[in-house]
């Protein structure tokens, strides 16, 4: 029984981690996304001012393809994680029904044994 709450502790703190890291995740993301759409903003600003200097908008939109890829495998990168943290969460959620069948069983082992100990404690009298 001290290893079924041991469990679960451990059960309880690994899920607490993880909504953790879901939130930090989840935050890392639109984070993210709001340093990509302003990427965007400040290349359409670039583009616009500078429309008439062709060889300086060159350099200025390889320099934003080149921040947009790492954004973007960054993205990926969160994305994959996040992935990870639902499989995490899940085997957990798996190990707590498992947890819970465990207790049920031994519950229902307790009772049966109470059962037989009390039918032999009449059988004595």
């Amino acid at each position: 029984m001290e290893r079924v709450k041991t469990i679960t502790k451990k059960l309880l703190e690994e899920t607490q981690k993880a909504d953790e890291r879901v939130e930090d995740l989840t935050q890392a993301l639109e984070d993210i996304k709001a340093k990509m759409e302003e990427v965007e903003n400040e290349k359409k600003d670039l583009l616009e001012s500078c429309a008439k200097r062709d060889d300086e908008l060159e350099v200025v939109a390889k320099e934003n393809e080149e921040e947009m890829k790492k954004l973007t495998d960054m993205e990926y990168t969160m994305e994959n994680n996040i992935r990870v943290i639902e499989a995490n969460k899940n085997e957990l959620h798996n190990l707590e029904q498992e947890r819970k069948h465990k207790e049920d069983k031994h519950s229902e082992l307790d009772a049966k044994l109470k059962a037989f100990i009390q039918e032999c404690m009449d059988m004595s009298d």
